[in-house]
């Protein structure tokens, strides 16, 4: 099971919209995981913690991982397009 963390600036509005559309979409991939939202702060902090991150894409500079870090961080344009998740997804090599 993966283990997804869903960031905005602030962890309200933003990243729970993501996380919807995410548990929507992975469900329909038949991908199974864990969804957690936060701000960006606390999402910097704990990202290592998890498999994937989602953020809108002006914030994944925000993210500074180790090298050896296995977590991906995603950044969505359109944060409501399944479409977009889903080519985010593939090209990651998460899905074929």
């Amino acid at each position: 099971m993966l283990k997804v963390l869903v960031a905005c600036g602030n962890g309200m509005g933003t990243s729970m919209l993501i996380k919807n559309r995410a548990e929507k979409t992975f469900k329909k991939l038949g991908l199974e995981a864990h969804f957690d939202h936060s701000g960006l702060d606390e999402a910097a902090a704990a990202a290592a913690q998890y498999d994937l991150v989602f953020t809108p894409m002006n914030l994944v500079k925000q993210f500074s991982l180790p090298k050896s870090s296995k977590t991906k961080v995603i950044g969505m344009v359109n944060v409501l397009s399944e479409e977009e998740m889903v080519q985010r997804l593939r090209e990651n090599g998460l899905i074929d």
